[in-house]
C-alpha cells in the first residue's frame, strides 16, 4: 500500500531522496578544535576556505536597494577584478554580469532558462558533487556522466568522449543541453590548457550546446613543484569568436572560494547573451542576495591593496597546505591525482585500502564500508562515489584547513588504514 503523503509528487521525491542534513548534521554540529573540541570530527571533505577591514553598513544595506541582480557598485568592482585577474582580453563589462545567492542558485537558475525537464548536462568524471542536485533537484535536468576510459580528460582528445555520451544519451530520448567545464576542475585540483578549452568550444558550437565554465577557483591557483601542472586559462582571457558564439558561453563566479566568504552567499554569471540575461534576471527575485552581503562583497573588492595582499598570502597558504598533505601522503605511501596547483583539495587513491571483495556484493559496497570506518574515526573526506568517479577507492581530501586540522585528520585516515608510525 503506498503510504499516505501531504506533499506534491516533487515534493515526495525531495523528501523520500538522499538528504545532505541526514549526512553533515553530526559532522558540522561537533566539529573538531585542537583546543576546544580534540575529540571532534575533522571536516577535511567540504572544500571550503578558511586560510584567511572593517565595513561600514548604512541603512540602504537593509533595504531592497537595486535589486537581486546586484548593485551597480557592486558589479563594477566585480568587473574590474575579473578584468585584472583572470584577466579578461578586454575589460569586463559591468551589465554582463549579474548576481544572486550563491553559484549553487546561478546554477539551478541555468536550468530553469537554458533547459527543460529530462534535458541532459555534460558532466565529465570525477566532478563537483553537488551540481547534480543544482541542475537537478528543481530544474530536473539529467546528468549525463562522462567517462574518460583512460584518456587524458584535460587534452583536447577528452572531447571525443563528451561525443560520446551526447550521442548515447540521444539515443536514450535525452536532449543535450550544456556542457559543465569545471576550471579548475574539482576535485582534480588542475586546470585545462588553453587548446583543450578549444576544442571544447568547438564542440559545444558544433553541437549548439552551451558551455558553462565554473571558475570559481579562479584566483586559488599557486606553485607547486609538480610537472603536470598548467596555469590557469579563463575563459575570458582569450578570443572565442572563431570557435563559439559568446552566445553559448556563460563564465560563472563566487565569493566563497577564493575569498573566503562561503557565508555571504554571493555567486555571479558573466553572459553576453542578451536573452537569457533577461530570463536569469525574471527569476533572480526567488534568490535575491541580501544588502549586507553585497556591501561587504563591495567593500573587499575596491580595496585593491588589501585584496592582493589577501590573494597572495591565500595563495601562499594553500601552497604550503598542499605540500603538507602531499608529504605526509607519500610518507604513507598513498598515490594521489597529479598536475594539483590549484582549489583546496587532492584527489587521494585508495583503492588498495578498500576491503576484501568477498565480503561484499558490489564493488562501491566496498568504498561505503571504508567511507563508515572513517567516519568511526571521526573524520570525513568525500567518497568517490559522491563525486560520480569512474571507479571505486578515490577520495577528496580538503587542505584549506589549519596545519593541526589537516595533520590530525590525516592521522586519523592513517589510523583508519592501518598505517602507523607517519610523521606529522
Amino acid at each position: 500500500m503506498t503510504k499516505h503523503t501531504t506533499l506534491s509528487h516533487r515534493g515526495k521525491e525531495l523528501a523520500d531522496g538522499d538528504s545532505p542534513r541526514d549526512k553533515f548534521d553530526e559532522i558540522l554540529r561537533d566539529p573538531y578544535d585542537p583546543d576546544t573540541n580534540p575529540n571532534g570530527f575533522v571536516n577535511i571533505g567540504i572544500s571550503e576556505n578558511f586560510v584567511n577591514e572593517n565595513v561600514s553598513f548604512t541603512k540602504d544595506c537593509f533595504g531592497y536597494a537595486e535589486g537581486p541582480w546586484g548593485s551597480e557598485d557592486l558589479r563594477k568592482a566585480m568587473a574590474k577584478f575579473m578584468t585584472r585577474t583572470f584577466p579578461a582580453i578586454e575589460p569586463v563589462d559591468p551589465n554582463d554580469l549579474l548576481f544572486s545567492n550563491g553559484v549553487t542558485t546561478i546554477c539551478e537558475m541555468l536550468g530553469f532558462t537554458i533547459a527543460d525537464p529530462e534535458d541532459g548536462i555534460l558532466l565529465g568524471r570525477p566532478i563537483y558533487q553537488a551540481f547534480q542536485i543544482d541542475f537537478g533537484a528543481k530544474a530536473k535536468m539529467v546528468p549525463v556522466f562522462t567517462d574518460f576510459d583512460g584518456i587524458d580528460q584535460f587534452s583536447p582528445q577528452s572531447v571525443d568522449k563528451y561525443e560520446e555520451a551526447l550521442h548515447r544519451a540521444e539515443k536514450e530520448g535525452i536532449k543535450v543541453k550544456m556542457l559543465m567545464l569545471c576550471n579548475p576542475h574539482n576535485p582534480l585540483g588542475q586546470c585545462y590548457p588553453k587548446e583543450t578549452i578549444i576544442a571544447y568550444m568547438k564542440f559545444c558550437s558544433q553541437f549548439k550546446i552551451h558551455l558553462l565554465c565554473d571558475e570559481i577557483y579562479a584566483a586559488s591557483v599557486y606553485e607547486v613543484p609538480d610537472k603536470k601542472a598548467v596555469k590557469f586559462t579563463s575563459s575570458l582571457s582569450f578570443d572565442h569568436s572563431s570557435y563559439i558564439s559568446s552566445d553559448y558561453v556563460h563564465t560563472i563566479y563566487g565569493l566563497s572560494k577564493d575569498f573566503a566568504l562561503g557565508g555571504t552567499r554571493l555567486g555571479c554569471i558573466h553572459i553576453k547573451n542578451k536573452e537569457l540575461m533577461r530570463a536569469m534576471g525574471a527569476i533572480d527575485q526567488f534568490s535575491w542576495s541580501g544588502g549586507p552581503s553585497q556591501k561587504i562583497a563591495t567593500t573587499v573588492l575596491e580595496d585593491e591593496k588589501w585584496l592582493t595582499k589577501f590573494l597572495t598570502t591565500a595563495r601562499t597558504r594553500l601552497a604550503e597546505r598542499n605540500k603538507l598533505t602531499r608529504t605526509m601522503l607519500d610518507d604513507a605511501g598513498i598515490n594521489y591525482h597529479h598536475g594539483a596547483n590549484a582549489g583546496f583539495f587532492l584527489w587521494v587513491d585508495l583503492r588498495p585500502f578498500l576491503p576484501v571483495k568477498e565480503q561484499f556484493k558490489t564493488e562501491w559496497e566496498r568504498e561505503e564500508h571504508l567511507a563508515e570506518r572513517f567516519m568511526e574515526n571521526k573524520v570525513f573526506i568525500t567518497d568517490g562515489q559522491s563525486l560520480a568517479a569512474e571507479e571505486p577507492g578515490w577520495f577528496r581530501v580538503i587542505f584549506s584547513q589549519d596545519e593541526r586540522v589537516i595533520t590530525t585528520g590525516l592521522q586519523r585516515v592513517f589510523k583508519t588504514l592501518g598505517i602507523e608510525n607517519t610523521r606529522p
